[in-house]
């Protein structure tokens, strides 16, 4: 195992995701707010 590859490991995708919608959710509400105020939704 390389660690120039880390796609080649499913755990290492699967953490990079995880940690995508961790730094994402707090902004959830607050997008579905703004969304909501300008109409689109």
């Amino acid at each position: 195992m390389s660690s120039n590859e880390p796609f080649k490991d499913p755990f290492t995708v699967f953490h990079f995701i995880g940690f995508l919608c961790v730094l994402l959710l707090p902004t959830l509400p607050a997008s579905l707010t703004w969304l909501k105020l300008t109409g689109v939704l």
